[in-house]
This record gives structure tokens, sequence and C-alpha cells, in this order.
């Protein structure tokens, strides 16, 4: 009896035509990360996409070991924007040895990469260290202020209300946006950095010391003047800002010059009754009032006088003097003005309007007016409706109306945000993301008209593992806000090798297959707060060297999925963790006892009652049309109870789901392993949901051990049906798939990795001719109505297959007995 093997390297294809030559066309283009100016939203976006953070970079330039090791692990890993590379927190007396270092270090990136962005930070805090900082000439004459020979203020910078104060420790606090003082030092620092090499700058928690900051303005005409001086200054003549905030538009009224204290925008209402037919309206929001707490200041050179109309709240008696009146010549030294007020609207309602004009000339050389809302008995009872400010031959009218445009501007070009990972019930240390949970970030970024350009539904936006303390003192509790009791980057360092280079993996996958907009920042160098790692307060990603023995190594894992992915394979979940799955019910629990039962698999998924849990699988986001091709999943049922099988479903969109049944081998012992094997899925899969039977005697039987998923792009158009690189090197798969003919001689099908081509695999066809003399196997390949005939491509020559069958197929009597490899199979009608 001969035995031969014959190997089908195979690309079988629906479509005729010339076959594609091989040779591989050279192209040039510009950097994917080029830009001079204004950055396009796909540039953004890639380097968004290779984000790393190494918080206080500047300080490795006083160690060139360090520095040296960080030059290489961002050439190593292809990083391209680093994350809070220069900057203070309090420390404001380490301030000019930052700045020195930061310049330093950004030379050497720039000289070994100039394309990388370096984004430095100034955050939340201000420091009585400030008071030893001079203010340069250039800083006053950009806020058109005269120079003059001082230092910085702290207290100038606080908020007037005692809030925030000590916030950081004994003279460490929050600043006030709304204080010029803080939008001085702010541009100070942001000019410095920009000049050193920085083109991208993070503000913190804008929120936060925007507390009084009406529509964001004082904000944003800071942020407007940041982009003004990167856009003739920076490197590339951009700079790019972010904040952990996701509401700021660049939408304040344009005639405010100025202005403090929280307000809305009131609803018209019965503008007839109550308003004298004026629809638009300010008034205070709800909160704490004081005395010059809540004032619009307006610019116009030369003022001479000023009419303020207003409804005032009468339900509690007449109030008709709602406001203070201020007069400046340059915006920081004000005198009081007198008035005159008259009623010129009432009703049987309780809101009679007023008009305040001032009682005498302005003083001369007035150039601003400020309007400061008074402390009332309430603070909603004064409204404000019209605001006119005159000067010779000009007039300056405010109605009040919110500005709407069609598309809002953007405050600023991406979002930087915390993880909010989720702690897993049952599961402890292991998290998840949620785009519902907490106030998380997910889907949920504002839109609007970029400041780079261009309009998105959505701004791009940075996900960060923050860093807030370390522990909340209770290590091992869940609670919002600390998972399993630690902020989010001592979370993560917490945690073993495995497990921080799988959920890396995981979170980066999720972020491509539920937000296009979202991007993970990779962690490399973060502090821990209080809770260190054996003995180190830093979270540090780099290799292990001499220079850093004690360094975690993740570098590698952060280079390998930066990597291009794998346009098919296979993915092995031994369920030691959750990282590998991409849904779970909740009643699930890790199994790990009595594993010599379960053929030494020490780490089983099992219920905690009996009902119909499930697990969820997706395909990687290797494309967007990356699809699951199969799957072998190993279970355990109890030897002394009937099988009741899981149940499998196919989604193609996580919503939809269809019954599926795969093949099934059982294999008996203490414990039976049953092996679900699909394979050739449909072609739209890209989840696969596997459901516990509820009709089982206990929740504790069955379990699931090993999953193999497998995964490829999506169908090709051009008609492609099998390349045997669907099956993930797994030929229990392959053998799913491909129906061996029992009617002929012994036939063994296999995958082979010997000899392919343009793959990993190719399909060997192991045959002994005998007594039928001819071996045969079965694909179901859909409709073949008016098709006879298929061609094999032996390097360039066809061959002609014999159909037997609409799904069967036998190779032709010439080649039968021949070593040959396949390299196509295409139909031919």
């Amino acid at each position: 009896m001969r035995h031969k093997s014959l190997c089908l390297l195979v690309a079988l294809s629906l479509l005729s035509g010339v076959w594609p030559s091989g040779r591989e066309v050279a192209a040039t283009a510009s950097s994917p990360y080029a830009f001079d100016g204004k950055m396009s939203q796909e540039t953004l976006n890639r380097y968004l996409s290779r984000s790393v953070q190494i918080m206080d970079m500047f300080w490795f330039n006083l160690d060139n070991g360090k520095k040296q090791e960080w030059l290489r692990f961002i050439q190593n890993t292809g990083a391209k924007l680093i994350g809070r590379a220069a900057m203070i927190w309090t420390n404001f007396q380490d301030d000019e040895t930052m700045f020195t270092n930061a310049g330093q270090m950004a030379e050497a990136v720039h000289a070994q990469d100039p394309e990388v962005i370096l984004q430095a930070a100034i955050f939340e805090t201000t420091a009585q260290a400030v008071n030893q900082i001079p203010i340069p000439a250039w800083v006053f004459e950009e806020f058109g202020l005269q120079p003059s020979a001082r230092n910085f203020n702290y207290d100038s910078m606080l908020f007037r209300d005692g809030r925030y104060v000590n916030t950081w420790g004994a003279g460490q606090s929050i600043p006030d946006i709304t204080s010029l003082e803080t939008q001085m030092f702010f541009y100070y620092r942001a000019k410095r950095f920009i000049d050193l090499g920085y083109e991208s700058i993070h503000f913190g928690q804008v929120k936060l010391m925007g507390e009084a900051d009406p529509f964001y303005l004082n904000w944003n005409r800071l942020l407007n003047r940041v982009r003004e001086y990167g856009e003739a200054h920076a490197r590339r003549h951009n700079v790019l800002l972010d904040a952990h905030v996701n509401e700021v538009y660049d939408n304040a009224s344009p005639l405010w010059h100025t202005a403090k204290g929280q307000f809305r925008s009131e609803a018209p209402g019965d503008t007839s009754s109550y308003y004298n037919g004026d629809a638009s309206r300010l008034n205070r929001e709800d909160g704490v009032q004081s005395a010059d707490g809540h004032y619009i200041v307006y610019k116009l050179e030369g003022a001479t006088g000023f009419e303020v109309i207003s409804a005032n709240w009468a339900g509690a008696g007449d109030h008709p003097d709602g406001f203070d009146l201020y007069s400046s010549p340059d915006g920081q030294n004000w005198t009081p003005v007198s008035k005159a007020i008259q009623e010129i609207h009432r009703t049987e309602h309780t809101w009679p309007n007023y008009k305040t004009t001032n009682g005498s000339a302005l003083p001369a050389g007035t150039n601003f007016v400020k309007i400061s809302w008074k402390v009332m008995p309430y603070i909603w009872m004064i409204q404000l409706l019209d605001v006119k400010i005159n000067a010779a031959g000009a007039t300056l009218h405010d109605t009040l109306e919110q500005p709407n445009p069609a598309v809002k501007k953007l405050a600023f070009d991406f979002v930087g945000y915390p993880a909010r990972m989720k702690g897993i019930p049952n599961f402890p240390q292991e998290t998840k993301l949620d785009a519902n949970y907490l106030d998380s970030l997910y889907g949920k970024t504002i839109g609007g008209l970029n400041p780079q350009g261009w309009v998105t539904p959505h701004s791009p936006y940075l996900i960060e593992l923050d860093n807030y303390g370390g522990s909340n003192g209770s290590p091992g509790t869940d609670s919002p806000y600390w998972p399993w009791g630690y902020d989010e980057i001592a979370w993560f360092a917490h945690q073993n090798d495995d497990y921080r280079r799988s959920w890396l993996k995981y979170a980066y996958d999720w972020f491509r297959t539920n937000d296009s907009y979202g991007h993970l920042q990779m962690p490399a160098y973060r502090t821990l707060g209080n809770a260190p790692v054996n003995g180190s307060d830093v979270y540090n990603a780099i290799t292990t060297s001499a220079v850093y023995p004690s360094a975690v190594s993740d570098e590698e894992a952060i280079k390998a999925i930066w990597s291009s992915a794998r346009n098919n394979g296979a993915i092995e979940d031994d369920v030691r963790d959750l990282t590998k799955i991409y849904r779970l019910s909740s009643q699930l629990i890790k199994d790990g006892s009595s594993s010599g039962s379960y053929g030494g698999d020490s780490t089983r998924l099992t219920r905690t009652a009996n009902a119909s849990e499930y697990v969820i699988y997706k395909a990687p986001y290797v494309t967007d049309r990356t699809r699951l091709t199969g799957f072998v999943v190993d279970t355990w049922f109890s030897s002394n109870e009937p099988i009741k099988d899981f149940k499998f479903y196919t989604s193609p969109d996580d919503l939809t789901y269809t019954l599926y049944t795969p093949m099934k081998k059982t294999v008996s012992g203490d414990k039976n392993k049953v092996t679900y094997v699909g394979s050739r899925l449909p072609g739209d899969t890209r989840y696969v949901k596997i459901a516990f039977n509820d009709g089982m005697a206990g929740a504790a039987n069955p379990q699931i051990g090993n999953v193999l998923t497998f995964y490829a792009s999506a169908v090709s158009s051009n008609g492609e049906i099998d390349d045997f690189e669907s099956y993930g090197g797994s030929d229990l798969a392959l053998q799913a798939a491909y129906t061996v003919n029992p009617n002929t001689d012994p036939v063994t099908i296999s995958l082979d990795t010997t000899h392919k081509y343009g793959g990993d695999y190719s399909l060997k066809y192991d045959y002994n001719v005998g007594v039928v003399t001819y071996g045969g196997m079965a694909l179901d390949l859909g409709d073949w109505i008016g098709l006879n005939t298929i061609l094999f491509v032996s390097g360039s020559s066809p061959t002609a297959l014999i159909v037997i069958s609409p799904f069967k197929f036998k190779p032709p009597a010439e080649i039968i007995g021949i070593n040959c490899w396949i390299y196509r199979m295409r139909r031919q009608g």
C-alpha cells in the first residue's frame, strides 16, 4: 500500500482573474506624525494612540544612566507623546531646576526623534514658594499691564471666600482662575514650557479652579493666549492643550472683558408679564453669595456712562438697588460710581423692572465698567436684562443673549481623564472598564469645532491610570474611585506581571472596540503615593537593568501592544483572570479545587447559583472588521449526572445572538471532559456567548476550563473561502470544518507549518491509496449553481479538479501519488 502526503496551500476564491505576482509596490509618503501648524484629526489620533506617561521625566536629566535608559525606552517602544514629562506639583522652590532640566531633556529626546511631542503640566496648585518667583516684564505686557519689579503673589491667587485654602497642605492651595495673578502665573509657566520645546500642556482639574469662572470665560481667555503664543513660537507652531474636564466650550460672551461667579441664562418664561418682553436674561447660579463674588467687567475706552436694566424680585419687598457699579482706567483699580435708579415696568406680578444709570459723569479716563451683584436675601432675585456702556461716538450693547452658534468651539484639543476601572465582584483585585460606571468618560465626550480646525461629534481623549494618594486605607476592599482600595496606578502596580500586561492589552483592545475617540495612555513611570510595591514608591515599567534593578519590565508588553497586530490567530484563555473575556454575568466565580479530577486544570469558571450564567468572547480589534472564526472550549461535567450541554451563540454586534451548534467530543473520567469545537462560524461573527444550562442539579456542575478562540480579518471581498489561517493552528477546528469521506481510503487532514505560501499554515492531506484508490473530504462552500470545476494552481500552472458533488472534491487522477504543493484554488464556471 502506498502512503502519500498532499499539502494543499490554498487561498480559495470565488472569482476568476489574474493571480497577484507577489511583487511589493514601493511607496513613499511623509511621516504620519508630520505637522507644522494645525494638526489633522488623524494625526492627533496617531499621537494619542502612542502616548505614554513618564511623570517627572525632567529629573532623569540629572542622572545620565537613567536619562539614557528613558531615551532607549522611548525609541524602543515607539512612543510619540510623552505625558507629564515636565511639571511641578507644589514644590515651586524647585522651579528653575525643573525648567533647566526639562529643557535639556527635551533637547535629547528631539535629537533622537524630532517627531515626539513632550507634554508639560500646570496643575490645580499654588504654594507660598511662588512668592520667590520674579515676574518677567513680558508677563505684564501680555496682560496689558505696566511692568513692575515684583514676584508672584500666592495670596492673590486664592479664592477670596477661603475655599480650597491649604487643600494640599499648609501654604499649598487650589488657585482661582478668575484671579489675574493666577492667569499671569499660568501664562508664565506655559510660555516657558513652549520655549523649551514642549508642544502639549495638561491643565489638571480646570473645573475645580474654575468654580467661580462664568462659562469658563477666564479659562478660555488664558488658553487662547497660550495658543496664540504657541502658533508663533512653538517648535511646530502648535501646542496641544488638555485637562481633566469634559464640558468646556469657548462660548462665553465676547463682550465681557472678564467676569466672576457662576451664572445661568434664564429660560424666556412669561416675558410680557415679568420682563417687559425681554427673553434673554442672566441670573446667578444657586450657591453662596459674597461681596463682589459675582460681577461682569466691560471694556470700552473713554466710557462716559452706562444703562443697566434688571428685573428684581419683590416677593419679600422691593429691592430696586441690586448692583454696585465701578469704573476703572486699567481694570485693576476701581472707583465706586454713583447711580440713579428708575422703575420702568411693573405688573401685578412680583418682578418689577428697573433702569440703573450713572448718577454723575464717569471719571475721565474710564476704560472699564464693573457691574457687581449685591448680597441679597436670595441669590436668584436679581436678573440682569440689558447693559449699555456709552462713550463718545461708541456704544457697547450687551443683550445678555447666550451665544448659540450652530457648532460650538471646543476649548481643549483633547480630554485627559482617569480610567475609572470597576472592580469585579467575586474576582478579587480584577477590574473591567465600563462605559456607565461612575463619571467615566467613555462615549460621552462633547463635540464641536476642535481648536485644530475640524468639527467632530466627540472630542478625542486620553485615559490615564491616575494617582490620587495611593491607598484609601482599605486595600482589598473595592469601592467607587478606589479599585480594591487603591488609586488607579497603585492598583495596577500591585498586580502580578502577567495580569498587568494582560490588562493593558485588554484595555487597549476595549477602547478600540467601544470608542474610537478614546485612547489608553500607557503607564511608564508614576508615583504610588502611600502604597509602595516592594519598597518602591513609583511604578516603573522600564525593562530591568543595572540602572533600574527593581523596575517591573512592562516595556516589551507596551511595545508589543503597539506593534502591528496579526490579521489572524488564536487567543488562549486559561481563565486565570478575566482579561480575555469581554463580558460575563454576575453569578460566576473561579474554582481551583481538586484539579486532579479536572485533568490538572487548576482554574475554572463555575456558578454561584443554578442559573443560565454566561461569558462572552469577542474578536480582537485588529481592524473594525475582524471576526471570530472558531473556538475550542473545554468543559467539565460531573460523571454522576447526565450531561446537559452548554449553549453557544454567535453575534455580529453584541445585540442579536443566534444559536450555534458546535461539534462535541467527550472524554470520560472522574469528571467528564466535553470539548466543544466551533469552526467556520458565520462570516459576520464578532462575539460568541457560552451559556450554562440551568437544568443541572447544582451550581458547581458543569465548569468551563480552557478556551481557545480563533480570529481572522473579515471575509475577503474577492470571494476568498479559506486560507487555513483562521483555525489558529488547531487541528480540531480544521477537522470540525472539513468532513472526511468515510467511504474512501483513509484520509487524515491537519495543519502544516512547514509548507506554506504567504501565511503560517497549509492543509496537510495524508491518505493511503488502497482498495478504493482515492481519498476524499467535503467542505460546504455554498451555492455552486453553474459551477462545475475548481482550478488548482501549482506554481503558475492551473490544474482542473473534478467536482463530485456541489460540496465534495478529490484530486484529479494526474496528481494522485505525486508530492506537490497547491498555491491557489479557485472556482471556475
